[in-house]
């Protein structure tokens, strides 16, 4: 016969405390889009979870308990690697607890002092590279980790600017096959990939596949998988590096930078970038009767109009959604720019960007840059509208003022 001994009070207050600390993290979680309680024990489950930045310690602690209740090596790997990070005592009981289990269960336990598998990247072996971002928005971003066979494990990633990671691949190349990777890569694509600091290409992705929007893409959904070979950790959060590099020559020449930044439309990575059609759309008619009206008496009169039509235009794109998507593209151009030793563009580039960011809606229409970006999208559109008639051809039908 065995006595239990009844849990004291203190015992069952530190139950009560850890139960509610688990429940509140489950909940975070689940408003992320994480249903712990009907996940399944998988190892893609574990790198699904192994992608995700915890908004909370509690949430970080159901994640551990999670993992010890997942009888998978991968669940030990990703609860060492959680454990180098950790800083919270909790969280660092929740963890071993899970370790414990998992050992229990007969699942191999990697020392403390072996490194895991999947570490934290090694920056000094490391590399990334960019793209510009493209007229639609688009940039491509790798991550390429030297292996100790001497080739490279590359992960690659299409970020849209508004959807999130759009198409994610990974692969490893022969150490020898690489400069022919980036060769083919610009002459295939057009896309020059700049060398640039690895642990921003890292985060670039994770973050963008954090809001995807289109996870159902198989290579987007393997995503996490495929990071799982680089590493089991949440990239640190990090500025960006532009910032950094260039954010005291900016400040120091803003106002002559924003009165150039028109030029940057002269840039041939931006020679094809215009605004959304459906931004456009709205004052597209507003802007051809400005230079078609009969009642303007000479050229001059008609330009006042049309730049009173383009100023109000602008104004009105700027004070939406075109803010802050320019803002971002913007900045990661100047550190394209900066990348590629184009120190000019990159400074107005940047300076752009904390401009349009920053700004009231007024000011930002009132940018040089942005009325000039505002101008080229409603001339294009209306050669547009041109040439969809010219393809019409004349019309069959003869109205009564034509007999």
């Amino acid at each position: 016969m065995t006595i239990r001994k009844k849990p004291s009070k203190e015992h069952e207050k530190k139950k009560e405390s850890r139960d509610t600390a688990l429940l509140k993290g489950t909940e975070e979680l689940l408003g992320m889009g994480i249903d712990l309680e009907n996940l399944e024990a998988t190892a893609e489950s574990v790198a699904r979870l192994a992608a995700v930045d915890p908004p909370s310690v509690e949430a970080e602690r159901a994640l551990a308990c999670w993992l010890g209740f997942a009888e998978l090596p991968e669940s030990a790997q990703l609860l060492m690697a959680m454990e180098t990070q950790a800083v919270d005592k909790e969280l660092k009981r929740e963890i071993r607890r899970s370790l414990f289990r998992l050992e229990q269960r007969g699942i191999a336990i990697p020392s403390l002092q072996a490194k895991p598998a999947g570490a934290a990247l090694s920056r000094g072996m490391d590399q990334g590279y960019l793209s510009a971002v493209d007229a639609r928005g688009d940039q491509v971003a790798w991550f390429v980790r030297e292996e100790s066979s001497g080739d490279f494990f590359v992960l690659s990633g299409v970020i849209d600017e508004r959807g999130g990671l759009a198409e994610a691949d990974a692969g490893r190349v022969a150490r020898s096959a690489f400069r022919d990777l980036l060769e083919r890569t610009r002459s295939r694509f057009g896309l020059r990939m700049l060398p640039a600091d690895a642990a921003w290409c890292d985060r670039l992705l994770h973050e963008a596949y954090k809001h995807s929007t289109q996870r159902r893409n198989p290579g987007v959904s393997r995503f996490p998988t495929y990071r799982m070979e680089i590493s089991h950790q949440i990239p640190p959060s990090m500025e960006p590096p532009i910032r950094t590099l260039l954010a005291e020559e900016v400040a120091a020449g803003r106002h002559a930078l924003l009165d150039s930044s028109a030029r940057l439309l002269e840039e041939k990575e931006l020679s094809t970038w215009i605004l959304d059609a459906s931004w456009i759309e709205p004052h597209r008619q507003s802007f051809a009767d400005a230079a078609e009206s009969p009642l303007v008496l000479n050229r001059y009169q008609k330009e006042e109009r049309q730049d009173r039509a383009l100023r109000e235009a602008a104004t009105a794109i700027f004070a939406g959604e075109a803010r802050q998507v320019w803002a971002r593209r913007l900045e990661a151009m100047a550190y394209y720019f900066h990348l590629d030793m184009r120190p000019e563009p990159a400074r107005r580039a940047l300076a752009v960007s904390d401009a349009l960011a920053n700004n009231d809606p007024q000011a930002a229409g009132s940018l040089p840059f942005s009325l000039a970006l505002t101008r080229r999208s409603l001339e294009t559109a209306a050669a547009l509208e041109r040439r969809r008639e010219e393809e019409k051809g004349p019309s069959l039908i003869v109205k009564p003022a034509e007999r």
